[in-house]
């Protein structure tokens, strides 16, 4: 973080948000109608786009200000205003948890709004989307703007009049989606975004950061056989760890030479990894990958006779999405439900690539400085952490590590009992569904109550949070308990200290860590934290192994006391920057190798669009023609690959002259005659009629071409990662490789629209031709070929007979 700038921005800030202060208290002789009627004032003002001058946005400011206390009774503080100002410097404002980011959204989604903007407020979940849209939207409906949700559920129509809003609500994927099926459409009419002018990025760490190594894709399933997955299940439950090698560091698994063994004498080949085996390795790597990498009631639960995955950020089941590349039926196969189809990608962006297409970002969260370097280089945002409105009292306690799990679990339990004595409320944080469920388990055991909040029980999220602050309620949560959840204390909790939040495990990133702190604590209120460990931590397995074995078997009694010395603490802290350092150049990576696919999308993208707003395709066939044409006169050396390359064009249908003549016709007589033929052929159809249909043939052309392409892509993906071990850098492979699969798509996609042109059927007959033709297109062509004629039905006649001598 650039100090001196920030101290630079917070001075500007502080001046600013002082002159909104002053300003409001002019606006408090309003009558509740001048609101929408100065918003009007200013939307035309500056329905150009440009800045809002400084004193119109502080009048904007302070007008909203005044609206605020008018409509929920709240009066908006002097570092509000500073947070709004940060987001309108197209900043991430830092403010910590209970401080009142929804309101201070408000500011800036209505300055935006007045520059003539279209402004989505992106939220983490669906639930927070409704809640704002309904809580804190009718706010800017009080100043005359229109402000809708954005829901998956919806129609197109549907769809079209939530764009149509000023101020949009909804989660980041569903923004994201809606990108890419505009990118899907097949008529201009289906469009539904009107624009990416501005975001405002609620929890903006967690879109940016936690959700940015799953990219968006938008799939369909294709048939495959489900038989080999439930074979490759058998295989993997005979295998043990001598049969493969795993890296928990970088969460990979592969075959070890008994692995591979075992495999070939399961399948019954000699080699495994030879070209006609490709689907046994396949199916013999997902299902391994399912049994050693992926945790039930951790990655995944089982619901209702499916397999639902868990979002590791958010701790919240997902029904509906599915893990991609065969996991998703390897885990099915593993859990002996129903095997669903795989599916095919049709379309993908990563979150990333998506956020930097917008004009202008802003973003608010309660933890972002961590992450401040990140924030910059990956999406050019700075961080501004903004001062809090009224004093932190919570008091976060020194961490304690115990050597077992065991000696962890009664300590939880001894933290739990204490608070439950004194009155105070407890909230046990943990990261997985597992570990939930074995401190419930201890707690049962010695008669404590408690509620528990996982992906299992998801329905009871809103009955169970609604309790959890009252006096000596013990809930035990997954991070769904984390982020955005507001626990309100009761006047006898407060009493007696507030509330207390016991993390029962390091989680991936320090940010996690702090939302889970920031339970505790809000808007003034008392309460403590400490985080309660041990050495069979999964994050210290995972990163700090050998040391961990080493000083886990030095004393082998438990004792049932912490344990002492920098040495353990400096131990968890470097396993947890560890993998923080990991999931940053996985993200990393994943934008880099996201960056090529990017601009070769976004040309396939505005090729389909070009297409779609054409009125006449005439040209644009033409042009594909004759480069088709030429290049088989070109490339193809003997006349003998020239005609096979023409045949394989015309796809069976007879030519219109003999394979012969038309080769021997040279390029550019044989070039010529062609786009002659098509011309007739062409005015055999309405002009509208036949435009429609070569948009229709191109874009359902690149989309099949497309699709395929991205097939191919993943299959490089999936192998690319073994080039390293042969010094070979796998971004230079995979740039190399694609660059040249991406070259194969064109040629693919230009080929198979000429051969749809060439092979389509016409009317043959004058009395089918007279109802299908345009007469003033046949007149234009005929003058073009040089026929003459003295009537319409003379014009017809002639060119059929033009048309029959070829």
């Amino acid at each position: 973080m650039n100090i001196g700038k920030h101290n630079k921005q917070m001075t500007e800030y502080r001046r600013l948000a002082r002159r909104v202060l002053k300003q409001s208290k002019l606006y408090t002789y309003f009558d509740d109608s001048e609101f929408s009627e100065q918003t009007a004032f200013w939307r035309i003002k500056y329905k150009e786009g440009q800045p809002l001058t400084e004193d119109d946005l502080v009048k904007s400011f302070a007008l909203l200000r005044e609206a605020i206390h008018r409509v929920i009774g709240f009066e908006a503080a002097y570092v509000q205003l500073i947070g709004a100002l940060a987001l309108e410097d197209g900043c991430i404002a830092e403010m910590k948890t209970g401080e009142g980011k929804t309101l201070v959204s408000l500011f800036v989604l209505y300055s935006e709004v007045l520059k003539g903007n279209k402004v989505h407020l992106m939220t983490a979940n669906t639930y927070l989307a409704e809640r704002d849209r309904e809580e804190i939207g009718r706010i800017l409906e009080f100043m005359g703007l229109t402000v809708t949700l954005n829901i998956a559920e919806a129609s197109i129509g549907e769809k079209k009049a939530i764009y149509e809003g000023d101020v949009i609500y909804g989660t980041a994927s569903e923004f994201g989606f809606d990108y890419l099926r505009d990118n899907m459409i097949k008529n201009n009419e289906d469009r539904v975004q009107t624009g990416l002018d501005f975001v405002l990025l609620d929890e903006a760490d967690s879109i940016l950061i936690d959700e940015a190594r799953t990219p968006l894709i938008i799939s369909s399933t294709k048939t495959e056989d489900l038989s080999l997955y439930q074979r490759a299940n058998r295989l993997l439950s005979t295998f043990n760890q001598s049969d493969y090698n795993f890296d928990e560091i970088h969460h990979t698994v592969w075959l070890s030479e008994n692995g591979i063994e075992k495999s070939e004498y399961f399948w019954q080949v000699k080699d495994l990894f030879s070209s006609e085996n490709q689907h046994l390795i396949r199916a013999t790597m997902t299902a391994l990958r399912a049994h050693i990498l992926m945790k039930k009631d951790k990655n995944y639960v089982v619901m209702d006779g499916k397999v639902v995955i868990v979002d590791e950020n958010t701790g919240r089941a997902i029904p509906g999405r599915r893990y991609n590349d065969g996991i998703h039926q390897a885990l099915e196969a593993k859990e002996s439900v129903e095997i669903n189809y795989e599916s095919t990608t049709l379309a993908t962006i990563t979150i990333q690539n998506y956020f930097r297409m917008y004009q202008k970002v802003s973003g608010m969260t309660g933890t972002a400085s961590t992450e401040a370097e990140e924030f910059h280089n990956i999406y050019n945002l700075d961080v501004v952490v903004i001062p809090t409105n009224m004093r932190i009292n919570r008091k976060d306690k020194a961490e304690e590590i115990y050597r077992t799990r065991e000696e962890q679990g009664k300590a939880i339990v001894q933290e739990v009992y204490h608070n439950l004595k004194e009155g105070r409320p407890s909230l046990v944080g943990t990261n997985s569904i597992q570990d939930s469920e074995w401190l419930g388990e201890l707690l049962n055991i010695e008669g404590i109550p408690y509620n528990i909040l996982n992906a299992k029980n998801h329905r009871l999220e809103a009955a169970i949070i609604s309790k959890a602050g009252t006096v000596g309620t013990v809930t035990i949560a997954t991070n769904m308990a984390g982020r955005g959840t507001d626990i309100k204390l009761d006047q006898a909790s407060l009493k007696r200290g507030g509330l207390c939040v016991i993390g029962a495990s390091r989680f991936d990133s320090r940010r996690i860590d702090l939302q889970l702190i920031g339970r505790s604590g809000r808007r003034g209120d008392p309460g403590y934290s400490k985080f309660i460990l041990s050495l069979e931590d999964e994050l210290l397995k995972q990163f700090d192994s050998k040391r961990w074995e080493r000083y886990k078997l030095k004393k082998r009694e438990l004792t049932y006391q912490p344990l002492k010395g920098k040495f353990i603490k400096k131990l968890m802290r470097n396993a947890q920057e560890a993998m923080e350092a990991h999931n940053f150049d996985v993200r990393k990576q994943l934008l880099q190798y996201d960056e090529i696919l990017h601009v070769q999308s976004q040309t396939v993208y505005a090729e389909r669009r070009k297409i779609l707003d054409m009125t006449t395709t005439k040209a644009f066939t033409e042009a594909i023609m004759e480069e088709i044409l030429t290049t088989i006169f070109i490339k193809e050396k003997t006349d003998e690959a020239k005609k096979v390359a023409i045949f394989d064009l015309f796809d069976g249908i007879a030519l219109p002259l003999p394979v012969d003549e038309l080769v021997d016709m040279g390029k550019r007589e044989g070039v010529t005659f062609m786009l002659k033929w098509y011309n007739e052929n062409r005015l055999r159809f309405n002009a509208y009629s036949i435009n429609q249909m070569e948009r229709e043939m191109f874009i359902e052309t690149i989309d099949e071409q497309w699709i395929d392409y991205l097939y191919q892509v993943e299959a490089i993906k999936e192998g690319i990662g073994l080039r390293a071990y042969g010094q070979i850098d796998p971004l230079v492979t995979f740039q190399r490789e694609t660059n040249i699969l991406y070259n194969r798509f064109i040629e693919a996609c230009n080929a198979a629209y000429v051969t749809k042109i060439l092979t389509l059927p016409v009317p043959s007959s004058p009395a089918e031709t007279t109802l299908a033709l345009d007469i003033n297109e046949v007149k234009r062509v005929m003058k073009e070929l040089g026929i003459e004629a003295d009537s319409e039905e003379e014009s017809i006649r002639m060119l059929h007979e033009s048309y029959n001598k070829k």
